[in-house]
Parts: C-alpha cells; sequence; structure tokens
C-alpha cells in the first residue's frame, strides 16, 4: 500500500526527522515541500501504517502533524513497486 504523508515539523527539529525517516525501510523518500516534508512510504497492510505513524513517526520531537493518504487502488504505475520485487523468482519480471 503506497501511502503520501506530509508532516509539519517545527524548522529546528526539521533535520533531525528528516534523517530519522530516511532510516525508515518503508519510507521511499522524502523532499521538502508545503508541509515542509512530504514523504512516500510503502506499507504490507494499513495496520502497519497505523503503527508507524503511532509508534514511531509521532514521536519524533518537533512533529507537529502528519497527514496521509493512503492509495486504495491505482489505476497506472509506471513501475512495480520495489517490494514486489524482493519476493525472487516468483516476481512477475521472472516470470516469462
Amino acid at each position: 500500500m503506497s501511502t503520501q504523508l506530509w508532516l509539519t515539523v517545527a524548522p529546528a527539529h526539521l533535520r533531525n526527522v528528516g534523517e530519522t525517516l530516511a532510516t525508515h525501510p518503508e519510507i521511499a523518500a522524502a523532499v521538502t515541500g508545503p508541509a515542509n516534508l512530504v514523504a512516500n512510504g510503502i506499507f504490507r497492510i494499513p495496520a502497519n501504517l497505523y503503527a508507524n505513524i503511532d509508534q514511531d513517526l509521532s514521536a519524533l520531537p518537533g512533529t507537529h502533524s502528519i497527514d496521509t493518504a493512503p492509495t486504495l487502488r491505482e489505476v497506472k504505475r509506471l513501475a512495480t513497486p520495489f517490494l514486489l520485487h524482493a519476493r525472487g523468482p516468483s516476481s512477475d519480471r521472472t516470470r516469462r
């Protein structure tokens, strides 16, 4: 489940929160944006997203709010999610 996350972080804590996000394997990218930090995460199930927000992101000092936009259904994708390739020989890429 791909999810866009918008975090509003106090400027003094922006570097720490950004560096911490970079250590999370579920977070694919983080850049500055209108919320001052935008990240894209890939979670296996909604419970993993909730746990990440509840236990990890909300505990980061300076984080004022977190908005999310889970993708419930993709109509078109330019590339296969990287987690699907991690399965090995049974992935769609290797079946022919």
